[in-house]
């Protein structure tokens, strides 16, 4: 072999293990963080009814848990509206005539003999 062809393969092997070397000083590049998703409520099944329960996403705040379940069936859809597990709204859409009104929930402040308006319909006409 010349002096020539030892250089250039010595030249060839020190710049192959220079840029090995740059390579693994640095490693691979960190895959970005994804940007957070906007808050949307969360769905979800209730196991004891088999309702569907929507619930507020968690805030840094100590707001009360606020469900929004619904339940339907082919003639009626019932909306229902808790806080802090306590019904506080059931209003009944009718599929049939369009029409729909609210049940007033028994108020937990009240002894059920006191409660009079626990289990009443309430209308509201729009005029």
């Amino acid at each position: 072999m010349t002096a020539r062809t030892v250089s250039s393969f010595a030249f060839a092997a020190l710049l192959t293990l220079a840029g090995a070397s740059a390579f693994a000083q640095h490693g691979p590049a960190p895959a970005p963080k994804p940007a957070p998703a906007p808050a949307a409520p969360e769905a979800a099944v209730d196991p004891a009814t088999g309702a569907l329960v929507e619930t507020a996403p968690a805030g840094s705040s100590k707001d009360a848990k606020i469900e929004h379940i619904v339940t339907e069936d082919s003639q009626v859809r019932i909306d229902e509206t808790r806080v802090r597990g306590i019904t506080r709204r059931i209003v009944v859409h009718s599929k049939i005539t369009g029409d729909s009104y609210e049940i007033q929930p028994r108020d937990p402040s009240r002894a059920p003999d006191e409660d009079h308006g626990a289990g009443q319909r309430l209308f509201s006409f729009g005029f």
